[in-house]
Formats: structure tokens, sequence, C-alpha cells
């Protein structure tokens, strides 16, 4: 998702120059962003498939993982929060360890027989990410609808990217859409691995990219 042409797309240029860290007063635009972003997921909708309760659903959810991102410098955005990615240096989990003791039964609160389907799939996540390799692992990108069509989330994943390139570590995320896997192969990323959502879901492939190499 790169800008072609002979000028640059000025909301990718203003996104460039906007990108920066969250803070604790950017917690709502961000959920709100990755609410958005993640409605029609295929495997977020699985996850939640109710449609009526699924934003205010997805909003508990990423309040928790983004609440402690952000605790930890790993959450950046772009301007308005047209896009966001949350992105865990090597030994931070997605969770406090308070949150995550509870997430079970926030998922059965949310969800009821359907947690254990759900959890199952998260707990498969968990044991995809590589363990004895440090990496930068990007958990979420989310891209507002008013501002897809103009690379922003792809750039602020290349800015990312950066952060564990100079660190000399290799960046892994799960790709939920494979309609986007092309994008991330453009970024340098190959596929990892695979994790089985349920029965006739197609399968998330995981996508590693290793640290750059300066010449």
């Amino acid at each position: 998702m790169t800008a072609t042409g002979g000028s640059a797309d000025p909301v990718r240029v203003d996104a460039a120059r906007s990108m920066r860290l969250a803070t604790p007063a950017d917690l709502a635009d961000v959920v709100g962003t990755l609410v958005e972003a993640f409605d029609q997921d295929p495997v977020w909708s699985w996850a939640f498939p109710d449609q009526e309760a699924r934003a205010a659903q997805h909003a508990v959810v990423f309040r928790m993982t983004v609440t402690h991102a952000i605790a930890n410098d790993a959450v950046w955005l772009t301007s308005g929060c047209g896009a966001v990615v949350t992105a865990f240096g090597p030994g931070i989990n997605e969770m406090s360890d308070a949150d995550a003791e509870r997430f079970s039964s926030v998922l059965g609160d949310l969800l009821g027989d359907h947690a254990d389907a759900v959890n199952g799939l998260f707990e498969r996540f968990e044991h995809a990410r590589p363990v004895d390799t440090p990496h930068l692992y990007v958990s979420m990108l989310g891209t507002r609808n008013r501002a897809r069509g103009h690379g922003i989330g792809m750039a602020l994943l290349a800015h990312v990217v950066e952060q564990a390139d100079a660190q000399g570590i290799g960046t892994f995320l799960e790709s939920s859409n494979g309609a986007n896997d092309h994008r991330y192969e453009s970024a340098g990323f190959r596929v990892h691995g695979s994790i089985p959502v349920a029965p006739g879901r197609p399968a998330v492939n995981t996508m590693w990219r290793g640290p750059a190499r300066s010449n």
C-alpha cells in the first residue's frame, strides 16, 4: 500500500510526520481505532459473532491490551489515530499479569459458551510466538476507515520495524486476515507457521521478518 505517481500522497506525508508513541491520554482513541479496524476481521468477527454487541466487546478486550501497551511504550500512532500499532518488545507480555489472570473470566462474561473456543484460540496464538528468539511482537495493526487507501498503516508498521532493526532483532506478527499477507510480504515478512482457528475457518498465518543488516 504505497503511493504511486509523481507527487507524494499528502495524507501519508502527514502521517509520517506525526508518528509518535501513545500516551495514557490517547487510550480511548487508540481503542476506538482498533474497534473500527477489526469489526469485520475474519478472526475477530468469528471470536465475537454478535454484530450488535461486537464493538463493545472488542473495546473491553482491546482496552486490556492497549492500557498495558501504553504503559510499556508499545503503542505507535499517526495523526488523529488514523493508524495504530501495538508492538511489544522482548520480555513484555500483551497484558498485565492481573488482566491476563482474569482474561478467561472476562471472555466468559462476554461470550458465554463460545468463550472456551475463543480462549483456546488465544492460547494457540500465545504458544505460536517464538520463545527463544528475542523479537518485536506486533500484536495489532489497525487503520480507521477514513484513513484507508493511503498506505499509512504499512508506513507506521515500517516505522515500528525500524525500531526492531535498530536493536538487531526480528519482528513477529499474526495475520488475522489472509488478504493482508501480501502487504506484509512486501514489507519483508515471510510466512513462519500457521494457527488453526476453528473447523471450516482459514488458518491464521504467523509471519516473521529478520532484522535488516547494514552494509
